[in-house]
């Protein structure tokens, strides 16, 4: 029997979340309606992650670029109270004619047309590069820190000119090799700076490596230490796991190929996915403020960069410029939600971090886990109105009977919810698998985790029946309902069947979106429409 032990600390810290980079934010234009409301909006609100990273501020912004994000802002973040980190996915090369303080003030004005005209308050954090390493530009920067420094310091004071609460962060460097730019800025510009962030890919521990979890937990330690000198916080910007014989140039394609080890290995799908939460787990437990995993969903595959006369190519010219360098010339493979396969369309991943994203939030308090077993990883928080979220992992290949003690009180019953690396529970409308089990828990209570898999239990939720859909129609080829009036409902779930269902059985899902509407494929005699609300409950 393996125990696992849940306290109070006494010194207690708040979490801003786990999220994720949301590249899709700048790549509504080419959208279809479906892909938006069945995937992309659906997706986004079901896991509700109240951290997230995404490109903008670029200083040559168009107008209609900044109104598409705003949209998407309205549609996402706004409802989940989201806290953004925003960075260029590009900047001009500092050439000789390169002005300073205009691509300062250009950058302010877009953020402040943002957050002032389109109301995004949310928008918290900016810094001026995306990865001081990677790209022409920021490799040239990470050799001309002294360059970095004025950028930051003309943002710096663009910023206070337009009178923005927006905090720049720096240096969103990446890999351990890079960390020392950190240092660096805690030295040069910590005046400037609200918060010190950097990204991590994992590749020298591949999933199953257990050594993998004391490994990031000590690089982020460290670098929360570097941080809290200046009394200061430690953001993760981006983390995801490489294959270790990662190829970026593939002769094969002609492209930069970023791609993630479950891409490059489907094979081991379900691993990546718990080595993902893994790592969430060790940015909880470092004292890091938040995680950003790098990325929701993929990026669709590149196209060419052009201008044209029509609305599909001016959309594509659009999304081409604002949204860093992946729809031109960089496969991005990363996402727990793939963009081109409606057959297949999530990643293990999706089905354990979008539990890590929904249930450990912003505002939570995180408490101590203690336990022994070398194949264990635990984290917990207790959020502010007193619930309580709990995830282990189980990397042994046998199952694990654990005795659990939880020192805070629950006020009812913990809700349940699994994922094995030998079972996935792929779903084709990227529904979060449902609760397995409602148990009764007095602060102790003993349970079994599978092998190789990820356990999750919380009170974070409302036990209530949502409200039933009404005014379920079919009329040329559409299908539509009125709209549900719950305050906590999130998506519709469609069902269709040939003959009246008398069991859930009987019925196939057709869909899930967040509209009230879809167009059908394939008729069918009888439709279904239920409500499905934020925790997860499912209507009649």
């Amino acid at each position: 029997m393996s125990k696992v032990k849940i306290t109070k600390p006494n010194r207690v810290w708040l979490f801003g979340g786990l999220g994720f980079h949301n590249s899709e934010a700048t790549m509504t234009p080419i959208m279809s309606e479906s892909f938006k409301n069945e995937k992309v909006l659906k997706c986004f609100r079901e896991i509700s992650p109240t951290f997230s990273r995404v490109y903008g501020g670029f200083a040559d912004w168009s107008k209609e670029a900044m109104d598409h994000f705003a949209d998407y802002y309205d549609s996402t973040f706004r409802q989940s109270d989201t806290l953004i980190y925003m960075v260029p996915g590009r900047m001009p090369m500092p050439t000789k004619d390169f002005r300073l303080e205009d691509f300062a003030e250009k950058t302010a004005s877009k953020l402040d047309y943002l957050i002032n005209k389109r109301n995004c308050t949310k928008l918290r954090y900016f810094c001026v590069t995306n990865e001081l390493a990677a790209g022409n530009t920021y490799a040239y920067l990470a050799s001309r820190l002294d360059l970095f420094a004025e950028l930051h310091d003309a943002l710096y004071r663009a910023f206070l000119r337009h009178g923005l609460d927006v905090g720049l962060l720096a240096t969103d460097c990446s890999e351990e090799k890079n960390y020392h730019q950190i240092k660096w800025a805690t030295e040069n510009i910590d005046e400037i700076t609200a918060d010190y962030c950097a990204h991590l890919y994992l590749q020298k521990h591949q999933p199953g490596d257990l050594e993998a979890y004391e490994y990031c937990k000590g690089l982020f330690s460290e670098l929360v230490s570097q941080a809290r000198t200046k009394q200061k916080r430690f953001i993760l910007g981006e983390y995801g796991i490489f294959a270790k014989n990662r190829i970026m140039y593939t002769p094969d394609t002609a492209m930069v190929s970023d791609i993630s080890y479950a891409a490059e290995y489907p094979e081991n799908d379900g691993l990546h996915a718990i080595a993902a939460a893994e790592m969430g787990l060790a940015v909880l437990n470092s004292g890091t403020f938040s995680g950003v995993w790098w990325t929701l969903f993929d990026y669709p595959d590149p196209f060419i960069h052009e201008n044209g006369e029509t609305p599909e190519a001016k959309n594509r010219y659009e999304v081409s410029r604002f949204s860093g360098h992946g729809v031109n010339m960089r496969y991005n493979k990363h996402g727990l939600i793939k963009w081109n396969d409606d057959q297949n369309p999530s990643r293990a991943a999706l089905y354990t971090m979008g539990y890590m994203a929904k249930l450990f939030k912003k505002g939570s308090r995180v408490l101590v886990c203690s336990l022994e077993n070398e194949y264990l990883r635990a984290g917990a928080v207790e959020n502010p109105d007193g619930s309580v979220s709990v995830c282990i992992i189980n990397w042994s290949e046998d199952k694990e009977n654990i005795e659990l003690h939880i020192e805070t009180p629950t006020d009812k019953p913990l809700r349940r919810y699994d994922f094995s690396a030998d079972k996935i529970p792929y779903n084709k409308f990227c529904d979060l698998q449902s609760y397995s089990e409602s148990i009764e828990c007095d602060g102790n209570l003993i349970l079994t985790a599978g092998p190789r898999s990820v356990t999750f239990l919380t009170t974070d939720y409302v036990d209530r029946k949502p409200s039933r859909v009404r005014g379920v129609r079919l009329k040329n080829g559409v299908l539509s309902w009125g709209k549900c009036p719950d305050k906590e409902h999130c998506y519709y779930r469609v069902f269709a069947s040939d003959e009246a269902a008398f069991s859930l059985s009987e019925e196939t899902q057709i869909a899930s979106t967040v509209a009230e509407h879809i167009a059908l494929k394939n008729k069918k005699k009888y439709y279904r429409v239920v409500s499905v609300d934020r925790y997860g409950n499912s209507g009649e």
